[in-house]
């Protein structure tokens, strides 16, 4: 299946997806015959074009690349271009009792990509909603349907929005709404996406079309602009949720700065962590450091620099302090690395780097500072590409690469074969640098008990630590599929310990993360099931339409796409993932 028009992006998903995986299991949803199911195949194709329903190996492209034993194959997938066929679509789905489970692009590696959490489930993509609807150089902000990758907003805003910078990932090719909804992040001043959505637009398990937030007053101006409404704000239920399906999304951008410095803070030694954490920490929450500074250790780093894991060691096990030692020689590096940015004049970003050197020198002196200054041409902005050609960051600076999806090889045997694979785990952690060099130390004895090597990378938010684990390993290998499994658990169990949760599960933790969230015997999740059973099973929708061209709120819009008609829908899972 095409499911990108960008050559580079489509054959980087087909070689994740799709080159040299065993084919899958075929599987019914849950108490569906296969004739029933035929009938279903057979409406959904008529809703969406016979070319635009999964099944057989097409159904690869909807799972996840990493997970080998098909324990969570969808049945088919079903991709929809607007609202008027996701209606049709859940329709159909009520009517059978079909499980969905949405995705926008399913590239949200590393936690279950595009898979369905319940094992014969229709996977709901939205790939094909992939209009950037509207960009608003002076407002700052963007109006995207679900298939918009961060690859299309960065190219959208370097060639017809430049004043404005898109916030990107490390790999670009998933959907900024996914990511979004999913609490992902980027790397620069707006890096946090969730904390940046101003509106969105949702379609219920019924049918119905909501709109949030100044968007639920038909041609407000202040739409995408002002998250102040009346009432209560309920942007919040639609992430990492079940409760609808997400269909466009307001989110602010950066604007581009006057002047941009890059900066990159270096402590030698594992212990070192502590003081590191708290030093920007304390720059984060003092608004010296203005984006969400990358924490990661020497083995990521040196990923980054095109480092083969074979150069230093050939024998099993993890690499130890002996091959550490020669990655650091080899490649300059120290154990810790932080990246962070400044923007704005040259005086208020020299004013920060000074600042920034003495929190860090005090509270880690061995640390040292490495910095890169740029300003434009003298009667020219700043050029994005030109500052990512200098410094391979393009992210901070909003322009998309995929290079990075190499990364994933790191574990493979000498000979290249195999299929690169990894799993996350990735704890929220207090600003408390005893506390996490101590959870550090555990994680990381967990990794070597199993093992694997210990890789981490995650971002200093203004309160706290998102640290990533991520456990690399061959797909292909059944022993180390066997690890990975035991590994996640240990450290769940572990975190447990320490009270910890996670920002993000992958599918066969999400019961077990959800667990931890138990106050008054899991008062939150009742809640949350009290929402979701509240929705209508069954009414007649309103007529309503899409955003028009000349609509006062100033987005671009389609045609109508209401009908006098009931239409309900089940929901199962996450319901849009990146």
């Amino acid at each position: 299946m095409q499911i990108y028009e960008e050559p580079e992006l489509q054959n980087l998903h087909k070689a994740t997806f799709v080159q040299g995986r065993p084919s899958l299991e075929q599987v019914l949803p849950h108490g569906i015959s296969r004739e029933v199911f035929e009938v279903v195949v057979e409406a959904f194709a008529s809703i969406v074009g016979r070319a635009n329903v999964a099944t057989g190996e097409d159904l690869l492209n909807f799972t996840d690349p990493f997970t080998p034993n098909n324990k969570f194959t969808p049945s088919a997938a079903v991709c929809p271009k607007n609202i008027v066929e996701i209606q049709a679509v859940l329709e159909i789905a009520s009517k059978h009792s079909i499980p969905l489970w949405t995705c926008s692009r399913g590239k949200n590696l590393g936690y279950g990509g595009a898979a369905p959490r319940l094992k014969g489930s229709v996977v709901l993509s939205l790939y094909r909603m992939s209009r950037i609807l509207e960009v608003n150089e002076k407002q700052a902000y963007a109006v995207v349907e679900p298939g918009v990758t961060f690859w299309d907003l960065s190219h959208y805003c370097l060639e017809k929005a430049p004043s404005l910078w898109a916030s990107v990932p490390f790999i670009s090719w998933g959907s900024v709404l996914g990511n979004t909804l999913d609490r992902g992040f980027g790397y620069n001043a707006l890096g946090c996406h969730h904390e940046n959505i101003c509106g969105l637009e949702a379609v219920l398990a019924n049918g119905d079309v909501v709109r949030t937030g100044q968007w639920a007053a038909e041609g407000a101006p202040t739409g995408p602009v002002s998250r102040q409404s009346f009432g209560p704000s309920v942007e919040g239920l639609f992430l990492q949720s079940n409760l609808g399906i997400v269909t466009k999304l307001a989110i602010w951008l950066q604007p581009r700065p006057e002047t941009y410095m890059n900066v990159v803070v270096h402590a030698k030694d594992f212990d070192d962590i502590d003081g590191l954490l708290e030093a920007i920490a304390q720059l984060r929450r003092d608004d010296i450091i203005q984006n969400d500074p990358l924490l990661s250790n020497i083995i990521l780093n040196a990923l980054n620099l095109g480092m083969k894991r074979n150069e230093f060691q050939n024998s099993n096990g993890t690499l130890g302090e002996e091959a550490i030692e020669k990655i650091k020689e080899k490649y300059g590096l120290a154990y810790w690395a932080c990246n962070f940015d400044f923007y704005g004049t040259k005086e208020m970003i020299m004013a920060r780097l000074r600042r920034s050197r003495e929190v860090i020198l005090k509270l880690c002196p061995t640390a040292r500072l490495e910095h890169e200054l740029f300003e434009g041409e003298v009667g020219k902005p700043l050029d994005p590409k030109a500052i990512e050609s200098v410094t391979v960051k393009g992210e901070a600076v909003g322009v998309a690469t995929v290079w990075k999806a190499g990364m994933i090889n790191f574990a493979l045997p000498n000979d290249g074969s195999g299929h690169g694979a990894h799993c996350d785990f990735a704890p929220l952690l207090p600003h408390d640098g005893k506390f996490v060099k101590e959870w550090l130390t555990t994680a990381m004895s967990l990794f070597t008990e199993h093992g694997f090597d210990f890789l981490l990378g995650g971002h200093v938010f203004r309160r706290h630590f998102t640290a990533i684990h991520q456990s690399m390993y061959n797909s292909d290998d059944e022993e180390q599929v066997r690890r990975v499994d035991l590994l996640m658990d240990a450290l769940d169990e572990k975190s447990r310990e320490y009270r910890l949760t996670n920002y993000r599960a992958h599918l066969r933790q999400m019961d077990a993360f959800q667990d931890h969230y138990n106050f008054n015997s899991h008062a939150y999740k009742r809640l949350i099931q009290t929402i979701k059973h509240l929705i209508p099973r069954e009414f007649c929708l309103p007529a309503s339409k899409e955003f028009g061209p000349k609509e006062k709120t100033g987005f671009n819009t389609s045609s109508k796409m209401g009908s006098e008609r009931p239409v309900i829908g089940t929901l199962s899972g996450i319901v849009v993932r990146s």
